[in-house]
């Protein structure tokens, strides 16, 4: 069996070589070309001392040349390292060292300068198809290393997540199944690669599957996408499909057969409506960083708003994933007893970059990761989440990390103290909220603007309080569940 990534890419490569493999910018990639230029850029890495186990950092935008370029990552055993182009500047800077990046290849146009001792390969500079290519994938064993996904900390670093060859090609077997993605569909991915889309474009390769790539959600691309590309499946957040949702009349013969989509449930008067004009085809996955995309998953028949029960759940487990809930003592808790749910499958994490304690903290015995969600099970086996252990809200499908917000607001001169919560919000599922003890004069809206250049869009507050002061706990740390009370009080999961 093929175990590792470099060798089921070089594989799928060669067996659907005249398909089409990737659309974007007005143009088509067949997966013959994807692999010429693959294993050319792949010959242009070596050159620049890039062996097996070496980390390569992919800042890029969405394009056909970041599918390239993870493959040729992939043909070289080497390590990918994807960059969030909505990623803040020193986010950036601080991801390319922690991972000793032998070579970032960088989009320029996403304005951020890197020091001046690391080697980079602008994206417009990778190699062409006509450079003498890798003839064939390194030879390396299922337990190297394959991918760092990095994911925000509390202590508002981000941590580096660590898969190994294994992993991410398990990942790929589940995902085929879950996400449903066969041979003659037509993906769009419209949210960033380096994100989960990256997942979903390694699976159409494997596959044999097209990726239509757009480089960012707009409604109207999307729309004309829909109606003019032939495209039968796609990734959403609720935002999304919000979006699309409020642009459109009434039901559309638009063909697609399948809707993923995670980060938050969908309500049910939206659902009600998404059935409507879409039909049956709408699958959410609940999973981490640590256990990408499929730790459960809602299958499309539970999609069904006569069983409000199951929409208030993220689903069973996947078909490779095991779901427990733990209580205070790491035992299982009783069916609908709320505790920490745990996951385990062939795809969690080897450990998190040089941070041995962190990684001895995430796992327990058996091969269970603690996932610091509150949740609990129901007696056919429906996960239930209900808040977080960890400090992080979800907004609009992506991380946010509390502490490193309130860093960043700590740093302005009217604000004393700060802490950051996540409130309800129709489109989003939770909006990014402040709430500020002043020093001095203050003013709300002008904190908001403060942080415009400081944080990532999805990372900004988008409102602010200013208040007296900030209830805390008997240990004396901020009381961020007696802040969020109020704003969820009429509501049963307290998190988006």
């Amino acid at each position: 069996m093929r175990r590792t990534l470099g060798a089921e890419f070089a594989a799928a490569l060669h067996r659907y070589r005249d398909r089409s493999a990737v659309e974007a910018a007005g143009r088509s990639w067949t997966f013959g070309d994807v692999d010429a230029w693959s294993r050319a850029v792949a010959t242009q890495l070596r050159a620049h001392g890039v062996a097996a186990g070496d980390a390569v950092a992919l800042y890029l935008a969405n394009g056909v040349e970041f599918v390239v370029a993870d493959v040729a990552v992939a043909l070289l055993g080497a390590v990918k390292v994807p960059v969030n182009p909505l990623l803040p500047a020193d986010t950036v800077r601080y991801i390319v060292a922690a991972t000793r990046a032998r070579v970032v290849i960088v989009d320029p146009g996403l304005g951020v300068e890197l020091p001046p001792e690391v080697p980079v390969i602008p994206v417009d500079d990778l190699a062409d198809p006509s450079r003498p290519p890798v003839t064939s994938p390194a030879v390396v064993g299922p337990d190297a290393a394959a991918a760092i996904y990095f994911t925000g900390g509390t202590t508002g670093r981000p941590k580096g997540v660590v898969h190994t060859q294994a992993s991410t090609v398990a990942v790929q077997y589940a995902q085929l199944l879950e996400a449903e993605i066969v041979q003659d569909d037509r993906l769009l991915l419209t949210t960033p690669l380096a994100h989960a889309a990256g997942l979903f474009a390694q699976s159409a390769l494997i596959r044999g599957a097209t990726s239509v790539i757009e480089p960012g959600f707009d409604v109207d691309h999307v729309l004309t996408a829909l109606r003019t590309r032939a495209i039968t499946w796609t990734f959403l957040v609720p935002t999304m499909l919000y979006r699309l949702l409020d642009a459109l009349d009434g039901p559309e013969p638009l063909g697609l057969r399948t809707v993923v989509y995670g980060a938050a449930p969908i309500t049910p008067d939206r659902l009600a409506r998404a059935l409507e004009v879409f039909g049956p085809v709408f699958v959410q996955l609940y999973g981490q960083t640590e256990c990408p995309n499929w730790g459960t998953r809602l299958a499309k028949d539970d999609h069904d708003p006569a069983r409000p029960e199951l929409l208030d759940s993220c689903g069973r487990a996947s078909i490779m994933a095991d779901v427990a809930v733990v209580d205070d003592r790491l035992e299982t808790a009783p069916a609908g007893t709320t505790g920490e749910v745990c996951l385990r499958s062939p795809y969690v994490l080897e450990g998190y970059l040089d941070d041995p304690a962190a990684t001895a903290d995430k796992f327990l015995p058996d091969g269970w990761i603690r996932t610091g969600d509150l949740g609990f099970l129901d007696d056919r086996g429906y996960l239930h989440l209900r808040d977080r252990r960890a400090d992080m809200v979800i907004s609009g499908g992506m991380n946010v990390y509390c502490s490193e917000v309130e860093n960043v607001l700590a740093g302005h001169p009217a604000v004393s103290r700060v802490a950051v919560i996540g409130v309800p919000h129709r489109d989003w599922g939770e909006a990014v909220h402040a709430v500020v003890v002043p020093e001095g004069a203050a003013d709300a809206d002008e904190i908001l603007t403060w942080c415009r250049d400081r944080l990532a869009a999805y990372a900004r507050p988008k409102s602010a309080e200013l208040v007296d002061d900030l209830p805390v706990t008997p240990f004396g740390k901020i009381d961020k569940k007696a802040l969020r009370a109020p704003y969820w009080a009429d509501r049963e999961r307290s998190i988006g």
